[in-house]
């Protein structure tokens, strides 16, 4: 029996007081009795420091980041972490059973519902119809920048009755070749060479963006509720418990949050 096996954990809301290795060995047993878990810290670099320590002890945590209030809305939001949320919503929807750590920011982001997200993943077979140009709107409203050329996560290209893409889920991108409406092969290919690595029969393509509005680009994040059933992390976890890290602290966060967005409005 390990040294973790033989520690006791007591239920509760919030944790403090604890080393970052302690919290993490908490969270772990605490895990595998409630098979769901999303824990909240007050700031992004505390979550940061609590997921480094997670992956140590589980391969079931993910990590759902979101930039502070005025970087997100004064500035841009950051593209790498925005993928990490992706990523993170994507891999809930195969496994609901996982830790989440996140921030305040990240549990209070507005996210469509696990229902409409589930809906907007674009499946594809070959020998099924899917009209191109039908297909390149839908990328599209899915949040894909539509180029030239397909370089990097996050961009789509047509040309003829072929349409590359580089799906937020695939280490390569994708060639989709069309006879007339029908999809007559997919392929994953090397963008630097273009050429073809393997032909797959399906592809699954994840949405590039949490906000799932048409035209999004020229509404605000704030509006999104006025558009779209709105949730949080938590609903696309399987009932999950919520631990708070110092939840004072959290508390006097959210009353920074409030203060930052009443001057940021003024």
């Amino acid at each position: 029996m390990s040294f973790i096996d033989n520690i006791k954990i007591e239920e509760c809301k919030a944790i403090s007081g604890l080393t970052d290795e302690l919290k993490a060995i908490y969270i772990y047993k605490l895990f595998n009795k409630h098979k769901s878990l999303v824990v909240v810290a007050n700031s992004l670099y505390e979550a940061n420091i609590t997921y480094q320590r997670m992956i140590n002890y589980t391969k079931d945590v993910l990590f759902f980041p979101m930039d502070d209030f005025l970087t997100s809305e004064a500035l841009a939001i950051s593209p790498e972490l925005k993928v990490t949320r992706l990523e993170t919503l994507n891999k809930l929807l195969e496994n609901e059973n996982k830790i989440v750590i996140t921030n305040l920011m990240g549990y209070l982001r507005y996210l469509p519902t696990k229902n409409i997200y589930k809906e907007n993943v674009v499946k594809l077979k070959i020998n099924e119809d899917y009209p191109i140009k039908e297909l390149a709107q839908k990328l599209y409203n899915l949040g894909y920048i539509k180029e030239t050329i397909v370089t990097s996560t996050g961009t789509f290209a047509t040309r003829g009755f072929v349409l590359d893409i580089y799906p937020i889920s695939e280490p390569n991108p994708i060639r989709i070749e069309y006879w007339g409406d029908t999809i007559d092969s997919i392929k994953t290919f090397n963008e630097s060479t273009q050429i073809t690595i393997e032909n797959i029969d399906e592809i699954n393509i994840y949405p590039n963006t949490e906000l799932l509005i048409e035209n999004n680009e020229s509404i605000r994040y704030r509006e999104i509720p006025k558009y779209i059933d709105v949730t949080n992390i938590n609903t696309y976890l399987n009932n999950p418990k919520i631990i708070y890290f110092d939840y004072n602290r959290i508390l006097k966060g959210h009353e920074l949050l409030l203060n930052d967005i009443e001057n940021y409005n003024i």
